[in-house]
């Protein structure tokens, strides 16, 4: 008769994510899984295959977390331009408030893991894809309303907005101060202003 699992995934998943991220994918031992999640190296194996397979659950919970923020944001306004400010806000807030400097765990790994491991690559480009998209419907939604600026295609834009809240990330993890990275943002944005 097969066990049946006696824990939580989902907090297993935040605890290991918690590690990794402080870590580093080579940085963090199976030990150090062990007595974050609570679970036995046999349980891990079991139910993620290895250390590489909880890393991308890991990764993969982390990311599906950043992307419901996003969402959340996105429903408080209707002004495309408000919507891509909002996103801009929450990652300072976010940068700022991380007193271990960790950092984004998709950016950490990208950095990280990107030459050596197709998953990852894929995982990170596919988020890129994503907010590069996301970024892009707004900007038409804004160029349309005549709210955004259409000095740039909406496409070159969202990469260029893309690129710079990655930039952030970076930035923060060396500056994490209000000023520093609201001033970045301001000449950023100003690429919106008409």
């Amino acid at each position: 008769m097969p066990k049946t699992k006696q824990f939580d995934e989902a907090e297993v998943l935040k605890k290991a994510e918690e590690v990794f991220n402080e870590k580093g994918y080579n940085g963090t031992s199976m030990d150090d899984l062990v007595r974050a999640t609570g679970l036995s190296r046999s349980s891990i194996y079991d139910t993620f295959g290895d250390k590489h397979g909880l890393f991308l659950k890991a990764l993969g919970n982390y990311q599906d977390g950043q992307n419901r923020a996003m969402q959340t944001l996105q429903a408080k306004t209707d002004s495309a331009k408000k919507k891509i400010r909002s996103i801009f806000d929450y990652m300072i807030n976010d940068i700022v408030t991380d007193k271990a400097r960790k950092g984004c765990m998709m950016v950490n790994a990208n950095m990280e893991l990107n030459c050596v491991d197709k998953d990852v690559a894929q995982m990170a480009l596919t988020t890129m894809e994503e907010m590069e998209q996301q970024f892009t419907i707004w900007i038409k939604e804004g160029q349309a309303a005549g709210e955004i600026s259409k000095k740039f295609p909406a496409k070159t834009l969202a990469r260029n907005l893309y690129n710079n809240l990655m930039g952030l990330r970076v930035t923060g993890r060396n500056r994490p101060d209000y000023d520093t990275l609201r001033d970045i943002t301001k000449v950023t944005l100003s690429l919106l202003d008409q």
